[in-house]
């Protein structure tokens, strides 16, 4: 065969039937149909979830600046509240006038108190105009409110909370602006009163010890209880006015009695019927350090006392002194203001006429341990009256007026009044058990002047 008679040689192609051709051609076009479907649907719940988040945003926007709000609205309520109170006070404080008041504070009292009224008022005002909040848009729960409609109540809230919250601190600025004026006129009538004190020096020492107590809280009283302070520390003031007028007026005689024949002796004993000479002034008299309070005594009393107050210091205990020597005019001075007051009758019970007080011996000593006993009964159930009712006696002092001991002694129970009579003697008494000087040197009884 040749060449030309060899059958022509073409590649096959692959034929597909017109069905096949139509079926490929419809299935891409459904898959390309679902495609975009299935892309919708992911847009359209990608764009509600958006929307839902959005919403629920909007939604917390809303209840925040609404608790925020409550917050500022608590606050003028409670600034309002204390306003009010700090006003009252201000006004019963006001009310309390006299003695130991600086007149010159009273301005600047007044004016703080009429700005704060200011304030009230206008919050008065504020109040009748409507509460916060009234201006409903949407809330949370409603369920078609839109994340526009809450955001707007978001900002509507927000912004009366802003409006609340500067009222909030006006209120409240007024109530610190008062109770600084309070505090300040406070201060100033304790600089009166300790200027009273210091003029009022003959006062009797109760009394006075009454008011430097009562100057002594008087800067950190409460608004509220403003005029019961002030009442308190006008009646302390008036008080030492009314002792220091009566020992400025002429004395009552003095005791009756023989004279201490020596008193300087550590063991002289004075009492309503042994007496001392008016201008009798003890030998060494000095000031102890170390010890609250500490007026004059006797040199010897120097090392006692200093040992006793280390002793208590060791137990947890302060030693305080209230008073020691006095002079015959002291004494005068305490004596006649209690007899203003009392009578003679009743001064007598508790207080020597001058001249017969062991005071002036340089050898008592009045004690307390600042636990707010000083010079009452009550010391007695101190740590530091139990103390020294207990242990005094090594130390060579001796309790002079002890409960009961009025027949012989003269004078009621004084759980703070000890006397210097040496460690021998005090101890030879407490060993005996006998109570009492005059029982342990053999004089008589001496329950008064006759």
């Amino acid at each position: 065969m040749t060449e030309a008679d060899a059958p022509t040689l073409r590649p096959r192609r692959a034929r597909l039937s017109r069905r096949t051709r139509i079926l490929l051609i419809v299935g891409g076009a459904v898959a390309l149909v679902l495609a975009l479907v299935a892309g919708l649907l992911i847009a359209t719940s990608l764009a509600q979830q958006a929307a839902a988040d959005e919403r629920r945003a909007a939604a917390k926007a809303v209840t925040e600046a609404r608790s925020a709000l409550d917050d500022a609205v608590r606050r003028i309520d409670a600034a309002t509240g204390s306003l009010d109170e700090a006003i009252t006070a201000a006004d019963a404080g006001l009310a309390v006038a006299g003695p130991g008041l600086d007149d010159a504070a009273r301005p600047a009292l007044q004016g703080a108190r009429d700005d704060a009224a200011e304030v009230r008022e206008a919050e008065a005002e504020a109040e009748g105009e409507g509460m916060y909040g009234d201006q409903i848009v949407a809330q949370p729960d409603d369920d078609d409110a839109t994340a526009s409609t809450l955001r707007r109540q978001a900002e509507l809230y927000a912004d009366d909370s802003t409006s609340a919250t500067k009222r909030a601190e006006r209120i409240e600025g007024a109530v610190e602006d008062l109770e600084t004026a309070i505090a300040a006129y406070l201060t100033a009538a304790q600089t009166a009163g300790e200027a009273l004190l210091a003029e009022r020096a003959d006062a009797a020492d109760d009394v006075r010890a009454a008011l430097q107590a009562q100057l002594d809280t008087l800067p950190d009283a409460e608004p509220a209880v403003l005029a019961d302070t002030l009442a308190a520390y006008r009646s302390a003031v008036d008080a030492v006015i009314a002792s220091s007028d009566a020992a400025r007026t002429p004395a009552t005689p003095g005791g009756t009695g023989v004279r201490v024949s020596d008193p300087t002796s550590l063991t002289a004993v004075v009492n309503k019927r042994r007496g001392l000479a008016a201008d009798y002034v003890p030998p060494g008299l000095v000031t102890p350090s170390g010890i609250p309070g500490a007026t004059q005594v006797r040199q010897e009393l120097l090392g006692p006392l200093e040992s006793m107050r280390a002793a208590m210091a060791a137990e947890g205990i302060t030693l305080r002194m209230s008073s020691a020597y006095r002079s015959f005019a002291r004494q005068q001075t305490i004596y006649n203001g209690f007899v203003a007051r009392e009578g003679v009758a009743g001064a007598d019970t508790h207080s020597a006429r001058p001249g017969n007080s062991e005071h002036q011996t340089g050898l008592a000593v009045d004690l307390d341990d600042g636990t707010g006993c000083n010079l009452a009964r009550c010391f007695a159930d101190t740590a530091g009256g139990r103390w020294l009712a207990a242990n005094s006696w090594k130390y060579g002092f001796i309790l002079r007026y002890g409960d009961g001991w009025q027949p012989i002694v003269g004078y009621t129970y004084e759980p703070w009044h000890f006397r210097y009579v040496g460690v021998d003697v005090a101890t030879d008494m407490h060993e005996r058990g006998i109570r009492t000087l005059e029982e342990y040197f053999g004089l008589p009884a001496a329950p008064d002047y006759g």
